[in-house]
This record gives C-alpha cells, structure tokens and sequence, in this order.
C-alpha cells in the first residue's frame, strides 16, 4: 500500500504568491505544509515492514513514484481520489497557475504513466518543497500502521498500491 503523509500543491500556491494571486489563508497552508517536519520518518524507518520511503521534493509525487517503482522492479496503482491536496488547488488550476517544472517533470516520465487527467497532471507532477514522506508497506500491515500514524496525530490513509510490473510504471485511477 502506499500512504503520504502531507498534502501536495506546495508548487502551485508558491507559484501564484510569485503572480501576486495568492489567498493569504492558502499562503499560510502551503507555509504550514513546507515547514512541518518529516519526524516521522524515524519511526517509518524502524518498521520492518516499511519496504520503501522516500520524501516528495522537486520531481512531485508522481517522479519520486516512479523512481521507487523502478528502483524496486514493480508498478503501482494511484487512487487519485485518494491524494491528499492543499485546499483551494481548484482555484489556481482553473486559472492555469502551476510552476514551469511542472512540465519538465512531466515531460521527463509521460511515457510511464498511464490515465493522468488535466488536473492531474498539474498535482501530481507539483514540485514540492519539503514534501511528504511516500510509505510503501504491505496490505496486511494497513492497519498497524494507520494505528501508529492516528497515535502520532496523522491522519492518512493509502492512495494508491504497489503492483507486478506492467507496462506502465505508474496507473492512475
């Protein structure tokens, strides 16, 4: 399964305060989200049943996927419903505010993905600064560690699971 521990977007609302069109109340979550600690992690790492980690930077959600699934000879399914997203994305989106690297990232791993939508693409492929963690453990584990993440005050669910390789790196739902 495969769980991230903070909302993705940081790219899009720092791009819009560069414009000059951020909400200030959207500047403060992307802040809050860039600065809260991926602490975390120390105890993911404990875990004997964490099989990957990896933190979400500058390639997004989506490259920083593919690099594990790549790295680990596998595929995954995203549930993109699933994705946690700072709040108000759909704002800047409609607008078609979204950071240059956007495309990069995107241009660079298109062939691996398949079903990305328009909005989609522009999150999923979001660099992120100081983003989340991206946990891959197995199903049977789910529980535990939601278990943990609900005691650590993190409230996550999985978005999304690794498969056998296939033809695509990464399929999105």
């Amino acid at each position: 399964m495969l769980y991230l521990t903070k909302p993705i977007g940081v790219g899009i609302i720092t791009t819009a305060q560069k414009r000059g069109l951020a909400e200030a109340d959207d500047l403060a979550e992307a802040v809050r989200v860039m600065t809260e600690l991926n602490i975390l992690g120390a105890d993911f790492g404990k875990l004997d049943y964490v099989n990957a980690m990896t933190d979400i930077t500058g390639f997004g959600l989506l490259g920083h996927l593919i690099e594990v699934c790549e790295g680990s000879g596998c595929s995954a399914e995203l549930d993109y419903a699933n994705v946690p997203l700072i709040k108000n994305l759909g704002h800047y989106l409609s607008k078609m505010i979204y950071p240059d690297n956007t495309m990069r990232n995107w241009q660079s791993y298109d062939k691996k993905v398949n079903g990305i939508g328009a909005e989609s693409l522009l999150t999923l492929c979001d660099p992120q600064t100081s983003g989340g963690l991206l946990v891959t453990i197995p199903k049977a584990k789910s529980t535990d560690f939601e278990k943990l993440c609900n005691a650590k005050g993190l409230n996550i669910g999985p978005i999304g699971r690794i498969v056998k390789k296939n033809d695509h790196v990464v399929t999105i739902f």
